[in-house]
């Protein structure tokens, strides 16, 4: 008896709560993510403000959140009594894919993040693939190529000392075009294996070149990390020390 008084009293005050202005979401706190990014994700989480936190479908908020193209994934807190806390993490743009007519913004996991309007300097590096019907942002690349130019372009490493213009793989050759203040030159890196080591070793060399050398630079072949050729006026062997 005195256990279903309990449970029949446990029921109507979780029926209260969720009925009872009281626990109305008044406030929304975003954490996470770009000033962009927060503010998409204000505008998808509009629909839960003013309804019971104790009532919240925090499953179906996430979905919503993590449909947005900008965000990778997404979590929430009822902070009691009135406050929605909501955490982000964003989608990271990697490159500019071109698609025959269409430019998109895409995230390392080949993500389609947004347009990219031709003129648009977004300083990301570019790469081609072969057109595909109904891409839209939040749809993913499904290009075996395209994840291959994006995995190797994650591997890229902060300390670069050339920035990255352009991707390509042909032949089942990777080549990345550098944007430098010499020029472009290319980074050969042959085969898509091992890619981290071989930017590794591209970068110890440039490095090791005095600002003279580097503007005689026309590419840098590092297919053979244990043996990097400079390609100048005439063609340089450098062998640079790095860990397997």
């Amino acid at each position: 008896m005195l256990a279903g008084a309990v449970a029949a009293t446990l029921v109507l005050l979780y029926v209260g709560a969720r009925e009872t202005p009281i626990f109305a979401v008044r406030t929304v706190e975003i954490s996470g993510g770009s000033a962009d990014v927060r503010r998409a994700v204000r505008v998808a989480a509009e629909p839960v403000e003013g309804k019971s936190l104790v009532a919240l479908d925090g499953a179906g908020l996430v979905r919503d959140l993590e449909a947005l193209p900008s965000v990778r994934s997404a979590g929430y807190d009822r902070a009691f009594p009135n406050t929605l806390r909501v955490f982000v993490v964003a989608e990271r743009p990697l490159a500019v894919v071109q698609l025959e007519n269409e430019r998109w913004i895409v995230s390392d996991r080949g993500r389609i993040i947004g347009a990219a309007p031709p003129g648009t300097k977004s300083g990301l590096p570019q790469f081609n693939l072969a057109a595909r019907p109904g891409l839209a942002p939040g749809s993913f690349l499904t290009d075996p190529l395209g994840h291959i130019v994006l995995e190797a372009l994650a591997l890229v490493p902060k300390g670069f000392p050339a920035r990255i213009y352009s991707a390509r793989l042909e032949s089942g050759e990777l080549t990345l075009v550098l944007r430098a203040p010499w020029g472009r030159p290319q980074l050969r890196l042959g085969e898509p294996v091992d890619v981290g080591v071989k930017l590794a070793a591209a970068a110890l060399v440039i490095r090791s070149l005095s600002a003279d050398e580097r503007g005689s630079v026309g590419y840098v072949d590092a297919s053979l990390p244990e043996r990097v050729v400079v390609g100048v006026d005439r063609a340089v062997t450098l062998n640079p020390k790095v860990e397997p």
